[in-house]
């Protein structure tokens, strides 16, 4: 089973990632972490602002299904799999051509999520919830190489709102999705 998370910022895409693989033995894919490695080939501060224009560059010059196709090539037959950071539609719809394939969203409240993100304090974050909103609607383009985080949301077959109040609930939540899609794929 090749379980992709798409998602808005901040929305626990990375944490359930985490906890599928280490609970459930899957192996591991980012997109932006096949960004960020060129990024440190050209010297390229991997910036959130920097991720986007590097990857939009990317598409461009290679197609919008650039990251997608780099991953599959890496699948190994018969090992289970969770992608994240899948950020445009040409992404999802590679991915889709996967047997076994489904797109789950992500998502919280947005004050849950800027909250969240206030929190890790990452370098290039926004401060406020205005600018968060601000950045948010740059990445929901509907056309062209850029993130379209709506159009991907729109293309899952599954939403999960990871509204959890701690991590042994979003656990729980967690195990209970993959049991669900255990019983669809008959893994």
């Amino acid at each position: 089973m090749i379980i992709g998370l798409t998602g808005s910022y901040c929305s626990g895409k990375d944490t359930v990632a985490e906890y599928i693989v280490e609970h459930y033995g899957f192996g591991h894919f980012s997109l932006s972490d096949e960004i960020r490695l060129l990024m440190k080939e050209a010297g390229i501060e991997p910036t959130r602002e920097n991720l986007i224009a590097f990857g939009t560059k990317l598409r461009q010059n290679e197609g919008n299904d650039v990251l997608a196709k780099s991953v599959i090539k890496k699948f190994e037959n018969g090992k289970n799999y969770c992608i994240t950071s899948i950020r445009h539609g040409k992404e999802v719809e590679k991915l889709k051509t996967v047997k076994n394939f489904v797109l789950i969203n992500v998502d919280a409240p947005v004050k849950i999520r800027f909250e969240r993100m206030l929190k890790r304090k990452r370098p290039g974050d926004p401060l406020t919830l205005e600018k968060f909103s601000e950045l948010e609607k740059k990445e929901s383009q509907v056309s062209g190489s850029g993130q379209q985080l709506a159009l991907c949301a729109s293309m899952a077959d599954m939403i999960f709102i990871n509204d959890a109040a701690n991590l042994s609930e979003l656990y729980s939540k967690i195990d209970n999705l993959v049991s669900d899609l255990k019983l669809k794929y008959h893994e």
